[in-house]
């Protein structure tokens, strides 16, 4: 068995929507593969498949609870070039358009979502597990990843983010408002 690292972002039910845009906003652009996750309110329509399926609408419901997943998603995902993104795959780099930052693909992440109300109340975690034991590393050793999953949970107010090291633990990455990841010693992980 390969190593399976993922980070964890809690946020309030009412911030599901917001986070999947913003997943969207991240993710390898492609019109052919489509997901589209109904809210009360609106849709979401990402560039992944579900389920390995693509043209496929989910109902997500986010006042359900029970230890049932409500979504999963297979991502790929752009981060910011950093020098683990650069050496992990030197040709998944994208050069920048117009002065943006290059980014780098990153993907199959496999997303899922999980009520976390008898953890935190009225709360979810979206769970984006590494598809492979290089991408695991990866994901642990990019400050590129970890500040855009960090950055995420800021932005959406959660009062949580993990990195899931598996038998290693999890390592707090955020904590309210506090950036934990500051106080590791990335360096002397044992990876």
């Amino acid at each position: 068995m390969g190593l399976d690292y993922s980070y964890e972002v809690y946020v309030h039910r009412g911030s599901a929507r917001p986070l999947l845009e913003a997943v969207k906003a991240r993710c390898t652009p492609n019109t052919d593969t489509t997901t589209a996750v109904e809210f009360p309110d609106g849709r979401v329509v990402l560039p992944c498949t579900s389920g390995f399926a693509a043209g496929t609408t989910i109902s997500f419901d986010a006042t359900a609870a029970g230890n049932s997943r409500l979504l999963e998603l297979d991502l790929s995902m752009l981060f910011p070039a950093d020098d683990e993104l650069l050496k992990w795959d030197e040709d998944s780099a994208l050069e920048p358009s117009s002065g943006d930052e290059r980014l780098c693909r990153v993907g199959y992440i496999y997303l899922s979502v999980w009520d976390a109300s008898p953890f935190l109340p009225d709360h979810l975690c979206f769970y984006f597990m590494a598809a492979t034991t290089d991408m695991s590393r990866l994901f642990a050793r990019s400050a590129s990843i970890r500040r855009w999953f960090a950055d995420l949970t800021f932005n959406l107010g959660g009062p949580l983010c993990l990195l899931d090291l598996e038998e290693k633990g999890r390592i707090a990455i955020t904590l309210g408002s506090r950036d934990c990841q500051l106080n590791v010693d990335w360096n002397g992980l044992y990876l």
